[in-house]
């Protein structure tokens, strides 16, 4: 028997990927932890498997007053240009360097509890393995000082291997402009020092890499990789009635997201498009949407609006889907071997924070020329609204949404609707030529059989049993 430790940001957009290999490993017998922040051990505790509370109760790091601003896009710009990078691959450095290596260090501070309390617990526990997400490199560490195998888990592509690797190709270039040649082992090292561990690449993306995305969409990297099939889990809620008997009509789920539902007011101003061309089809929509995202908006009478609905319980009703290209929602979109209409304006994200005209309320404009709009990461409590949200540059989409309407389109199972160009009219079209023409439903067929071939969780329990032994005997 293994005891293995998941280290987790403290956002259910991070912990249901985790959840179906955390099932499958205590199915097998294994002893399973979850580990996380900020008072987020009861959403732990409702998947079933057991939480460990690191830290107070209080929302941790992204929201503290010293929260640290995200690199600044012009610094993001000048590392593409030494890099050599094409549009396209643009997308998925600014993804790496401005985004995902802000909350990534916000776990990784000396000065912060939260890391130190990952790294006693697994201290104290002596886990076997340690499977960290990809914000989560503190996780490393913990498994370094505990003697555990160490493994990430990321949840379609690999940004941070990816990136890692073009800059391994280009250190003395990156130097000579004045560049970090590899800013993620500058945000690891500190803490690696504090416990004296050696700051090797090992400890920078793990021994191995768990591989969730579909051939095709994977990244390529020269990490280890263990690919394992995403199994959606959306949480758990009574089936409303309403779900019982098939609809009339056809279904159509409109989901965009939940990670910048709660402070994205409008989203992005393309739900009232959207509302307005679904008004006139003869479909039955179910939006989850909430206050925020409707801003003031009023779905016509063809829409059912429900806050939340867990999407495995929707999406197998339904004839299409339109989202807006979050890696979740696409995957269990795959599951549910459906049609995909994917929300993405494809403008780089640059030319967004440089050129675009600011579309979100509050967007104001820096001495840099930047567009910067308050928004605020986390729910905060009626106490706290009056207080000065935290700070963050944002695109006018989600992060990895050309990415992914890229995929859905090269394999003929959708279409991408983009706000910024097309007519509510166009947009209309769009929908109804994928619920009305064969090839959409057969490219969905296809991908959902490539998916289908992946291993399950399951079966990647003794690949994970054995290479942990492996580490383990080096020792």
């Amino acid at each position: 028997m293994m005891k293995v430790l998941f280290a987790i940001d403290p956002s259910i957009a991070h912990l249901y990927p985790m959840v179906p290999l955390a099932w499958a490993l205590q199915n097998a017998g294994h002893e399973v932890r979850l580990a996380s922040f900020g008072g987020f051990a009861d959403r732990i505790a409702e998947t079933g498997l057991t939480p460990v509370q690191l830290g107070d109760e209080e929302w941790a790091a992204r929201v503290s007053d010293d929260a640290l601003e995200p690199n600044g896009p012009e610094q993001a710009q000048q590392y593409a240009d030494v890099l050599g990078l094409t549009a396209d691959e643009r997308e998925y450095w600014y993804l790496f360097y401005q985004y995902l290596l802000t909350p990534i260090s916000d776990y990784l501070r000396v000065d912060r509890p939260e890391p130190h309390a990952l790294i006693r617990f697994a201290q104290d526990w002596q886990p076997d393995l340690v499977i960290w997400d990809l914000t989560q490199a503190a996780g490393a560490i913990a498994a370094r000082v505990s003697g555990a195998a160490s493994a990430r888990l990321v949840f379609a592509w690999d940004p941070t291997g990816w990136s890692l690797d073009r800059l391994a190709a280009r250190p003395d270039e990156l130097t000579a402009a004045g560049l970090d040649p590899n800013p993620l082992a500058t945000v690891v090292g500190p803490l690696a020092e504090h416990y004296g561990v050696e700051l090797d690449h090992e400890l920078l993306v793990g021994q191995w890499t768990m591989d969730t995305a579909p051939p095709g969409l994977s990244l390529p990297t020269t990490t280890r990789k263990v690919p394992v099939r995403y199994v959606p889990y959306n949480g758990a809620a009574p089936m409303p009635e309403w779900l019982h008997a098939p609809s009339s009509r056809p279904r159509i789920c409109l989901s965009l997201g939940e990670s910048y539902r709660r402070f994205i007011r409008g989203d992005f101003n393309r739900t009232p498009m959207l509302l307005e061309a679904l008004a006139e089809l003869d479909v039955e929509v179910v939006a989850t949407l909430n206050e925020v995202q409707l801003d003031g908006a009023v779905p016509p009478p063809n829409v059912r609006l429900v806050e939340y609905l867990p999407l495995n319980q929707i999406l197998p009703t339904c004839a299409a889907v339109i989202h807006h290209g979050g890696l979740g929602t696409f995957q269990a979109a795959v599951a549910a071997n459906l049609p995909q209409l994917v929300c993405d304006t494809l403008e780089s994200i640059m030319l967004r924070f440089e050129e675009a005209e600011p579309e979100e309320p509050g967007a104001e404009r820096d001495d840099t020329g930047v567009y910067r709009s308050g928004v605020e990461y986390g729910v905060r409590g009626p106490e706290e609204q009056e207080k000065e949200p935290v700070r963050w540059v944002m695109p006018a989409k989600k992060l990895e949404a050309t990415p992914v309407s890229d995929y859905v389109i090269s394999r003929g199972a959708g279409v991408r609707l983009n706000h910024q160009a097309q007519t509510v009219a166009e947009l209309r079209e769009s929908i109804r030529a994928v619920l009305t023409e064969p090839s959409y439903r057969q490219g969905a067929q296809a991908v959902h059989d490539v998916w289908r071939a992946l291993p399950a969780p399951a079966d990647v329990v003794p690949v994970l049993e054995t290479m942990t032994a492996d580490v383990r005997r080096t020792r």
